[in-house]
């Protein structure tokens, strides 16, 4: 793997990957066992740059360069709080939507199990539909299990890239297998004593 990075990235000095790889590891380490609670930072820190980008582009190429600072700074702010409070939805219909694609070609709608039928009628669409629908809710659901499962998994990647570095070889993909693990595990137990200490305060609230 360390050969393709090599390729990918050749005009970068090879004594700057070991920081690469310091801080690939650092922030897989971050997302496997606290990605529960980083998520929407990072999903905020993404809608700051599409908004900036997006702001930027259309700023100057309307109002010039002036322009294009104005409305990257408004599309910064605007990006980023629409992706902390909105990131749950979008990223459950954007699921929900995948959900629905896989179910059109399961069905065969271009030809494929159903033939022809499946072309000239509309139940491979409201089937489609239904299991895009269905898909949303359990993931609105369980949202907060699939994101400790997400960022766990994306954890153990980043820490096995950036083992990479060091030529550690088989040994990286373990560890990053074990961190995955552990990683879910951890967070799945932070997450159940938080819930056990607000029923606490709950109980011990005083009645009204």
């Amino acid at each position: 793997m360390l050969s393709h990075m090599y390729a990918i990235i050749p005009s970068i000095p090879r004594t700057v990957y070991p920081y690469i790889g310091f801080i690939s590891i650092a922030i897989g380490l971050l997302l496997a066992f606290a990605g529960e609670e980083m998520w929407k930072i990072l999903t905020s820190l993404i809608g700051v740059i599409l908004g900036a980008s997006l702001g930027l582009a259309f700023g100057t190429a309307f109002a010039g360069f002036v322009g294009g600072l104005i409305l990257g700074l408004i599309g910064a702010i605007v990006g980023g709080i629409l992706f902390y409070y909105i990131a749950e939805i979008g990223i459950s219909l954007l699921i929900a939507y995948f959900a629905m694609v896989g179910t059109l070609i399961l069905l065969g709608i271009k030809g494929g199990v159903l033939g022809r039928s499946a072309q000239s009628s509309t139940v491979p669409f409201i089937v489609a539909l239904v299991v895009g629908l269905a898909v949303f809710v359990i993931c609105i659901i369980y949202f907060k299990d699939l994101i400790v499962v997400f960022t766990a998994v994306a954890g153990g990647i980043l820490v096995d890239y950036g083992l990479t570095v060091f030529r550690v070889g088989q040994l990286s993909t373990l560890i990053a297998f074990a961190i995955i693990v552990i990683g879910v595990f951890f967070q799945f137990i932070r997450i159940s004593r938080k819930k056990q200490g607000m029923v606490r305060q709950i109980e011990a609230a005083p009645p009204e």
